[in-house]
């Protein structure tokens, strides 16, 4: 049983009005009777349903425009007609025109409650399939609004015009890698090719080079077929090898001679394959520092970073926080079917002032969290569940809108954070930040950190 579902009742017939209230109340859903056409266009222009039981005639008209106004909405309830026998006919039109089911007076209601389920369910799983969808269009076209980022995507776009150059992206955890090796292969002629995403890390050891280059039967025991491995898969488009500085060593020269020959042998087999695939790496990790400590060759280093990509981490794009915050809220309504939720003044104060350690796949947690469990349509500081910067949230209070003190505060607060992470030390976290001590000096000194 579906409980917490919202459904509008439209007959005019009292008795099976009452009937359907008692069943309803029962059952723990939330509902709305109306006995014709006009009311029931009020309600659903006031709220939202995830179902409709709808008479067939009503005193003011057909029910078929109360369907057809419901199923205009995004997104659409499940609406199910109730008709007597003779009305039979139709009810086939309204199915025709969309409705999910229909039901015969005089009503069983085992059955009623059954199929009310049946359709309920059908409608939250195309609303999750909606927002995987839409989730998935927004990954391929990422939120950008800092001028960090859009420097990234200007450089990817470059790689997108050659034919097969590689590419390194280099980033924390969580910042949106995959994101930039997807705006470059979209953005491609290879486009209309498959987009294979790899992580090495997950791989066991055993079955790296099997699960890259494929393998032939009888390579491994109980081995009785052949894999085509994730570069055949990738043929004519874009592979991505995410944690490159996990790949093992011994199999480096077989990657790099793929790499450059463009061609490879599967396990267990003596003859060669071709492929025509560009291949992108990326990594959370300083490529550098695992060149010196041996786990990366620094010949494979050189042919996949034909050009390096850094994703800053969401902290240095303050610009981009509440534009993808709001993307991950529409997303999610719809999935949750709670199209009326939103972030209030103050959580977007919070949002701002949080220093995001888990980058974009944080924001996007914290969103779906809040989505999902927030008691009303309000999303506030005490939803998403992040410690608040004081004067952010007194800002917030008094009607300052988020951009407005968004250096004064974010700015600040991130400062401080590197400030300590640093051990107090000004040259260390003028690294971590990437200025000048200079500039390090003169922006302390502003917000009175020094």
């Amino acid at each position: 049983m579906l409980e917490g579902c919202g459904v509008l009742v439209v007959d005019d017939d009292e008795l099976v009005r009452s009937m359907l209230a008692s069943l309803l109340e029962a059952r723990g859903h939330r509902f709305i009777c109306t006995a014709d056409v006009a009311s029931a266009m009020s309600a659903l222009a006031a709220d939202h349903f995830d179902a409709v039981l709808l008479d067939m005639y009503l005193p003011d008209g057909e029910g078929l425009a109360v369907l057809d106004r419901a199923l205009q909405m995004d997104p659409a309830p499940a609406v199910l007609m109730m008709t007597a026998r003779a009305e039979i006919r139709a009810a086939v039109e309204a199915i025709r025109r969309g409705a999910s089911d229909f039901l015969e007076k005089p009503l069983d209601l085992d059955d009623l409650s059954t199929r009310l389920d049946r359709a309920q369910e059908n409608v939250r799983l195309r609303r999750k399939l909606a927002a995987y969808e839409a989730q998935d269009r927004g990954s391929s076209s990422a939120i950008v609004r800092s001028k960090a980022l859009e420097e990234a995507f200007a450089i990817a776009a470059r790689v997108a015009a050659t034919p097969s150059s590689s590419a390194l992206i280099l980033g924390e955890s969580g910042v949106g890698k995959e994101v930039i090796a997807a705006r470059i292969h979209d953005q491609s002629e290879r486009r209309h090719g498959p987009l294979v995403r790899v992580n090495l890390a997950a791989i066991p050891e055993s079955m790296v080079e099997a699960e890259l280059f494929g393998s032939v039967r009888g390579a491994f025991t109980d081995s009785k077929r052949d894999r085509a491995g994730h570069f055949a898969s990738a043929e004519g488009g874009t592979i991505l090898l995410d944690e490159i500085c996990e790949f093992k060593v011994e199999l480096q020269p077989k990657l790099l001679r793929a790499l450059e020959e463009r061609r490879f042998f599967p396990v267990g087999s003596d003859r060669e394959r071709r492929m025509n695939v560009r291949v992108l790496a990326a990594t959370n990790r300083d490529p550098q520092v695992c060149i010196a400590n041996g786990t990366l060759r620094a010949d494979l280093y050189y042919r996949l970073a034909t050009v390096v990509l850094r994703v800053p981490p969401l902290r240095e794009r303050i610009d981009d926080i509440l534009p993808l915050a709001d993307h991950f809220c529409a997303s999610f309504r719809l999935e949750f079917g709670r199209p009326h939720i939103a972030l209030t003044d103050a959580a977007r104060q919070g949002l701002l002032a949080y220093h995001w350690p888990g980058n974009v796949r944080e924001l996007r947690n914290v969103i779906e969290r809040a989505t999902m469990l927030a008691e009303s349509n309000a999303i506030g500081p005490d939803d998403l569940g992040l410690p608040m910067d004081t004067a952010a949230l007194r800002s917030a209070a008094n009607g300052v809108p988020a951009d407005t003190v968004r250096l004064e505060d974010a700015e600040r607060l991130h400062i401080a954070r590197v400030l300590e992470a640093a051990g107090g030390s000004r040259t260390q976290a003028a690294k971590l930040l990437d200025i000048s001590r200079s500039t390090l000096w003169e922006k302390g000194k502003r917000y009175g950190l020094f």
